[in-house]
């Protein structure tokens, strides 16, 4: 009786590992991997393109309930949860960073392309290859990566936040030339020409870093920047 009520259990022990373990595991894969970059060096890490813009896992998930998403059907809006962000090439590129993305190199998916742990769509080889960190990058806060704009000569970091429902965006230039910049004027300018409510401009020699500060969650800044 004994020897058939363990065989009874192996047998239930051997279907839970089987079955049950893979979802398992996989459940905890996807919490833990579920959600945005890190900070903004991640962002540059995971970048299939060498310029970009990319808009992160928050973002997207207010970007969902946007206006011009209400059209969409509810089952691709809620699968944006999935997504860990995106990123845009200068060219038309598209790539999406989701977990378990890596699979796409053993099941391939038509008109997708895997490459740094990104699924591209519409890829243009123009676009094609790795970002660096440099030394405008890294003037830019790491936590402001709700959106980041990297090109060769201007970088742009958005942070949203929600507590204070407040937006703040970082951008950190080169000087044309390295042509002096009237840093006075540029502020003046900028407070005219945008809702914001703060602004600081600062030379830092072979660069500008610009500070601004808007009332609110301004998704239209991921279209427009500041200019």
């Amino acid at each position: 009786m004994y020897g058939d009520y363990m065989k009874y259990m192996k047998k239930i022990v051997l279907f839970l590992i089987i079955n049950i373990l893979p979802i398992l595991i996989l459940g905890l894969y996807l919490y833990a991997n579920i959600g945005g970059a890190e900070d903004v060096k991640e962002v540059i890490e995971n970048s299939p393109f060498k310029e970009f813009t990319y808009i992160d896992h928050k973002t997207l998930m207010m970007l969902k309930n946007d206006v011009n998403l209400k059209n969409m059907p509810e089952f691709y809006k809620e699968s944006i949860i999935l997504i860990n962000g995106i990123y845009i090439g200068n060219h038309g590129s598209f790539g999406i960073k989701i977990p378990l993305g890596f699979l796409i190199k053993y099941i391939p998916i038509d008109n997708f392309k895997y490459y740094n742990g990104v699924l591209i769509k519409n890829l243009n080889e123009d676009d094609l290859g790795k970002a660096e960190m440099n030394d405008l990058v890294n003037t830019i806060p790491p936590n402001y990566k709700d959106v980041l704009i990297y090109r060769e000569n201007y970088t742009i970091g958005i942070y949203y936040d929600l507590n204070s429902n407040k937006t703040y965006l970082i951008e950190v230039f080169r000087k044309p030339n390295n042509q002096e910049i009237d840093t006075e004027k540029l502020r003046n300018e900028l407070l005219q020409k945008t809702n914001a409510v703060d602004c600081n401009v600062v030379d830092m020699g072979d660069k500008v870093y610009v500070y601004l500060e808007f009332n609110g969650i301004d998704l239209n800044l991921i279209n427009n920047g500041i200019t």
